[in-house]
């Protein structure tokens, strides 16, 4: 096949901006343009200017007649549009598809290359107005360009006869460059946007005029040597400078809300230029510090929470937040990892952690990996904004509270951790595959967090267990304290789930507690393995049977939890063991647990 793509007949889908304008340089060098779609006046205008004498079409009939196809709509769109087409069999075999998105490669191009067409992506790295201007910013303009390695050399020599320069990209970073470009290009013009609106509010008459020659200057600096060109007040480590600038800021927003977004989007920027000035050595860790607290007393926009400096709380949703927010610290963390819904259990382990880490992270994440068939995972209770204010009376330093699309972005992970034999038991045996998920977000979470310390409680006994054989097994560098259960003042072990307990059901839970405490207060008597068990199974008895549905009561070891006698078959006391009970009161499933432990055998070790 020609390396060249010949006098065609082109036709474009969609002549918007860049659509016309590519069009009318194809024209230029002697491609017959058959016609263009556009529904609204000003694409009909845009066609009349820069395509004078072509007709406007249906898409359909665009594509129809032409030998090359220009799709330049909307990415959102394109997709769709390719399917739709090729369902109506528009697409003619050896005809070029050619689309203009930056974050697509040739995959979306699937329908019409199904039909025979040949798929190319190209993308002109240029900001378009829709007018004869673009036409002279087309030479030697850079195209990402992908394509099949076969018909490659067609989107080269199609991006050549355009005037501009193809650089070939593969696939998989077609999404990457387009983050790039998008963030350097719209949001460059947002950031210039803004000093604009500043400049105008502080009584400058031509802002454009004032900060054209600093911008370009920055700008081709940034360009040519990177943040080594960087100056300004935090690179110069100037905390009390960014403080005026806050101040300031404030002071304007307080005058006109419409410039709400300034302060958050300086101090965005301003914590990200600390993290660069940071890595590359040119401002030390105390002045990078002395910034950051400066630059903490904001609003978070992501949740409508004042994040403070020093004992406030800051909330994050994204990956990315949390791991600049934790690159920050050089001091020993400590997480607790919770589902929401919190509960004075809850903030035992918070104010535990408090007392082992000058800094405190909870995490906010209500699990789907952890809840299985007819499970209640849309009905448990998220009660965030409420969850972020005690967490905030407790001094907690940050909260990460990420939505589901962010802790799996491709919907379900493909690689899991698996808790064997010791997820299988007990709690495993009645909700299979929860401990798999349950050791996946906690490992995740302690690799996002890069936790010293991670607090679990002491009624979630299997859990536990598992985490740190997980933590032992897979040598992750953190330390698993244990918190004891909290209880209310009735006893009944604190837990999100209480609250689908009506108040019959409430009561009748209470067996549960006074289980476990009769076999642990048994086993302080020196009863045997099997008397324990019993003291356990007598109160259990007397549960409301139309309520109270036992699913386990075991003596179980609470490194293994394997139970005792299948442990030690000789029959033999231990010292020191785990009684664990759950059952069914009403339609929620509730756990407990006691430790429980033999002075005598305590005394003879």
């Amino acid at each position: 096949m020609s390396s060249r793509p010949g006098r065609l007949g082109v036709g474009i889908v969609g002549a918007g901006r860049v659509g016309a304008v590519l069009a009318s340089a194809l024209r230029a060098t002697g491609h017959a343009v058959v016609g263009a779609s556009g529904a609204s006046e000003e694409t009909r205008e845009r066609i009349e200017v820069l395509l004078p004498n072509v007709p406007v079409l249906d898409v359909r009939d665009v594509v129809e007649r032409s030998e090359l196809v220009l799709l330049t709509v909307p990415d959102d769109v394109l997709g769709d549009l390719v399917a739709g087409l090729a369902r109506l069999g528009a697409f003619q075999p050896g005809q070029l598809v050619v689309h203009t998105a930056g974050r697509y490669g040739v995959g979306v191009l699937a329908p019409a290359r199904a039909c025979g067409a040949i798929p190319l992506a190209i993308h002109p790295a240029m900001t378009f107005t829709g007018t004869s201007v673009d036409l002279s910013r087309l030479d030697g303009l850079p195209f990402a360009v992908t394509a099949d390695p076969p018909v490659l050399p067609i989107a080269q020599a199609l991006v050549v006869e355009l005037g501009g320069e193809p650089i070939v990209l593969p696939e998989e970073a077609r999404a990457l460059y387009h983050a790039a470009l998008a963030h350097g290009a719209n949001h460059l013009v947002t950031l210039t946007s803004q000093a604009m609106r500043v400049l105008t509010a502080a009584g400058v008459s031509d802002a454009g005029r004032l900060l054209t020659p600093l911008l370009s200057a920055a700008l081709d600096g940034a360009l040519r040597g990177g943040e080594v060109t960087l100056t300004g007040p935090v690179a110069r480590g100037d905390s009390g400078t960014v403080a005026e600038h806050l101040a300031a800021l404030a002071g304007i927003v307080a005058a006109d809300p419409t410039l709400v977004d300034v302060p958050e989007t300086y101090v965005a920027l301003a914590r990200a230029t600390v993290q660069r000035t940071l890595a590359g050595r040119r401002i030390s860790e105390p002045a990078a510090t002395r910034l950051l607290d400066v630059l903490d007393p904001v609003t978070d926009p992501a949740t409508d929470h004042e994040v403070e400096g020093g004992s406030g709380t800051e909330v994050v949703r994204t990956v990315a937040q949390l791991r600049q927010r934790r690159e920050s610290w050089n001091q020993p963390v400590a997480v607790v990892m919770t589902m929401g819904a919190l509960h004075e259990g809850h903030l035992e382990l918070v104010r535990v952690a408090r007392t082992l880490a000058p800094r405190v992270i909870v995490t906010i994440f209500v699990n789907p990996l952890q809840f299985g068939a007819g499970e209640d995972l849309d009905a448990y209770p998220r009660t965030l904004d409420a969850d972020v204010e005690v967490l905030r009376q407790e001094g907690v330093d940050l909260v990460f509270a990420p939505p589901e699309s962010e802790m799996y972005p491709d919907g379900a992970p493909q690689v899991t951790m698996t808790a064997g034999h010791m997820g299988e038991v007990l709690e495993g045996a009645d909700r299979p595959g929860h401990f798999d998920g349950m050791l996946t977000v906690v490992g995740k979470l302690l690799h996002l967090t890069r936790a010293d310390i991670a607090m679990f409680g002491q009624k979630d006994a299997q859990q536990l267990a598992l985490v740190r054989r997980m933590v032992s097994d897979q040598n992750i560098p953190v330390r698993i304290e244990a918190v004891p259960i909290v209880r209310e003042p009735d006893g009944l072990a604190m837990s999100s789930r209480n609250a689908y307990l009506d108040e019959a059901e409430r009561a009748a839970a209470l067996v549960l507690s006074r289980a476990v405490a009769a076999g642990a207060q048994a086993a302080a008597d020196g009863s045997t393995v099997d008397d324990v068990l019993a003291a356990a199974q007598r109160i259990l008895d007397e549960r409301d049977r139309d309520l109270v549905r036992p699913s386990y009561l075991e003596l179980v070891d609470e490194h293994t939890m394997t139970a005792w006698g299948e442990r030690h078959p000789d029959g033999r006391s231990p010292s020191r063991a785990l009684l664990v009970v759950a059952a069914r009161v009403g339609a929620t499933r509730l756990i407990d647990n006691a430790v429980v432990s033999w002075p005598l055998q305590e005394e003879a070790r």
